[in-house]
């Protein structure tokens, strides 16, 4: 750490020179760079406190059911967090379900409400500092991540900032994240700013070189940063917000969501508070690897029954292939026993049946066996290619009964006995494998219709329910008022949306196509964003609505009075897929007959096409050639001409022709005295 008494020396030096230090994000000249070089990217460092968590307004606040925590996140980089609302060129960008709007807004004063009057997801910047000698310049990079908007409070909260959670430690496992999970916690959103620096006596020993490991790392000041301060200061602002380079910025535990629920049946005991800070990796920092923290805690004032529990959840439906694992885990818990032998929180396993021993602070207990079933693997199916012409379409065949196609890097292309392939120019690989997929079991549940008082909503509202194993969500019954595109968002329960479907729904009643995979896990929530316009109950309502042994929808975001638009659950449970090996299959591409002596072009393509003018034509050729390109329009008149030597390989030709006229062209290439045409569209 540098000498205090050093730093003023310097101050009093330079301002009796009449140098005073230029290190702004406008003046880049006594900047410095992580390398000491004189040209770099000026990238934030985020870090959370464990000192702050475990000390702050008097460290975490146990209370039977929950525990209240504070968050510092120092700033340990050489440069500025800066979250901008409005980009370089004024506008602000929000997204409504499907829906993306740009305002022009460099000010940030225009309230922004989606059209169905719910709350937009703003789309902010991330500003990154470029340093180059004494230049100071920025580029923006949209984060993919959105901020929540608050007109009403006057700035936006980044969203899953932080998330907390209360854990078991494993033995072995040196990453707290990895621990077994009693329940998690998150705060929806942060107003990031620069709350103390780190120089401040508030933050006293907040900021370390190394924060991920309990009662570790060596305190940083103000004296340690040598770009301190830069970017600041800033505020809780919808224009600019953000950390500076040696501050913090602090949450408190007194805030909405700032705390960690504890199931009823968690007994007292030793355990770890494990706190996260951007766990979607969403901010470009110069270290994604130390955004975390862990400290101990011991509960006190829990209500635990003493009666031990033990179970076993699987990550997906547990059925395999033959020779196939999927991953079965523990409740968290001080000790493990599987019937397999195993002695961790969670073991991989293939078809059979499990159980698991657990040692927790209750007592110990031994789950009910849990079956992982085997699906039958097809046999190997036989497959044919096909010998075409260049520019032409192959047809390939198989004989798996249920047969899927894929390119040569495993991506699917298409089902069936046959696929046809777009038009080829170079001989290419596909691959076929075939399928066997055993449907699961089919459950109704929730509410079953719209039966009772209620209408048509705007939006803005949702329903929670808890996965109790994995399952499909494969449709729900809408009831719609106008027909509109609906954005349908699964969300877990730390705020991060699992999955998103959007369709276009017929005013009326309508079956809605999900197909949404759920694992085990509390507090999700269903609901619509951007369009809704959809009906909810506000009598007959009834919760719990289970669905058989998977599912509970517990209540929705109004309370218990109301049902909110999602009726009807069909629910898959078991059943899956499993393929054969995959089988390679050629379409080989040659030279047709008809043609006296060997050519050394192997294709000709023009793209786009139709197109506005500007093209690009590819040549695939075996060896160099003198190419001669002309293009006339539609009464023969030449419109563009040119001559070009054509190296071996793939050779693309860029065409930019703005003063052509809209309509159909010739394209004609002429290659060892031979003529070739294609048909270009030009649109305008």
């Amino acid at each position: 750490m540098r000498s205090i008494r050093t730093l003023l020396a310097i101050a009093a030096l330079s301002f009796v020179h009449g140098v005073f230090p230029q290190c702004t994000t406008t003046n880049a000249t006594s900047c410095a760079c992580p390398d000491g070089g004189s040209v770099c990217d000026l990238k934030p460092d985020m870090t959370i406190s464990w000192y702050g968590l475990l000390n702050y307004l008097g460290g975490p606040n146990e209370q039977p059911g929950r525990i209240y925590v504070s968050g510092s996140t120092p700033n340990i980089g050489y440069g500025p967090l800066e979250v901008r609302g409005v980009d370089l060129s004024g506008n602000r960008r929000f997204v409504c379900g499907v829906d993306t709007f740009v305002v022009y807004d460099p000010s940030a004063s225009i309230d922004f409400l989606c059209p169905n009057g719910g709350t937009g997801k703003q789309l902010t910047t991330q500003r990154i500092f470029h340093k180059n000698g004494s230049a100071m310049t920025s580029t923006e990079i949209v984060m993919d991540q959105g901020m929540t908007y608050h007109p009403t409070h006057g700035h936006t909260h980044y969203d899953q900032w932080g998330i907390y959670s209360l854990r078991l430690p494993e033995p072995g496992v040196t990453d707290p994240r990895q621990w077994p999970i009693i329940n998690e916690g998150f705060k929806l959103g942060f107003c990031l700013m620069d709350y103390n620096s780190c120089s401040d006596g508030a933050a006293n020993h907040h900021c370390k070189d190394d924060n991920t490991v309990y009662n570790a790392g060596t305190t940083l000041y103000g004296s340690d940063f040598p770009n301190h301060g830069l970017g600041g200061p800033y505020g809780c602002s919808m224009v600019r917000q953000g950390i500076s380079s040696g501050y913090t910025d602090i949450y408190s535990e007194y805030l909405d969501g700032m705390w960690i629920d504890i199931p009823a049946n968690t007994c007292n005991g030793d355990y770890w508070i494990v706190y996260e800070v951007d766990p979607l990796n969403v901010v470009q920092e110069t270290d994604e690897s130390n955004n975390y923290t862990a400290v101990p805690i011991t509960l006190t004032q829990q209500s635990g029954s003493g009666t031990p529990q033990a179970r076993i959840t699987c990550d997906e439906q547990a059925f395999v292939c033959a020779g196939e694992e999927v991953r079965l885990e523990a409740n968290a818990g001080l000790s493990y026993l599987w019937s397999t032998g195993a002695t961790t929180n969670s073991i991989m396993a293939g078809p059979g049946t499990y159980t698991v021993t657990v040692e927790t602070y209750c007592g110990t207990a031994t789950s009910v066996p849990f079956t992982v079933t085997a699906l039958a693997q097809p046999a190997t199916p036989s497959a044919f290619g096909a010998t075409i012409c260049e520019g032409d379409e192959a047809v390939l065949s198989t004989t798996a009964l249920n047969a899927v196609w894929y390119d040569a890097l495993g991506n699917v292309v298409g089902t069936g006995p046959t696929y046809t392939t777009p038009p080829l120019f170079t001989t290419t690989q596909y691959q076929v494998a075939d399928v066997n997929t055993q449907a699961g079991m089919i459950i109704n549940g929730g509410k079953p219709d719209n039966t009772g008082s209620g209408g048509y909503h705007a939006g803005g509202e949702y329903l929670r329910f808890d996965a109790l194993s994995a399952f499909r969500l494969k449709s729900v019954k809408l009831y719609a008022n106008s027909s509109a595109w609906r954005t349908i968002e699964l969300v877990d329960n730390v705020g991060v949306m699992r999955a998103t479907r959007s369709v276009y729904v017929a005013a009326g009643t309508s079956v809605l196509q999900l197909d949404f995979d759920i694992l085990p896990g509390t507090n999700y929530k269903l609901t619509v964003s951007g369009t809704t316009d959809l009906y909810r109950n506000t009598s007959g309502v009834s919760y719990p609505y289970t669905i058989g042994s998977v599912a509970s929808i517990t209540g929705s975001s109004a309370g218990s009075g109301s049902y909110y638009y999602f009726y009807d659950w069909e629910v898959e449970v078991g059943g899956g897929t499993c393929s054969s090996a995959m089988v390679p299959v050629t379409a080989e591409v040659e030279v047709c007959a008809g043609i006296d002596e060997d050519l050394s072009l192997r294709g000709i393509e023009v793209f786009p096409n139709p197109g506005n003018g500007l093209f690009t034509v590819r040549l695939h050729l075996l060896e160099g050639e003198d190419v001669r390109l002309e293009l006339t329009d539609v009464l023969g008149r030449m419109v563009h001409a040119e001559r070009f030597w054509a190296a071996t390989g793939r050779v693309d030709r860029t065409l930019h022709l703005p003063h052509a006229s809209a309509g159909v062209h010739t394209l004609v290439l002429r290659i060892q005295g031979r003529t070739f045409t294609r048909r270009v569209v030009i649109e305008k």
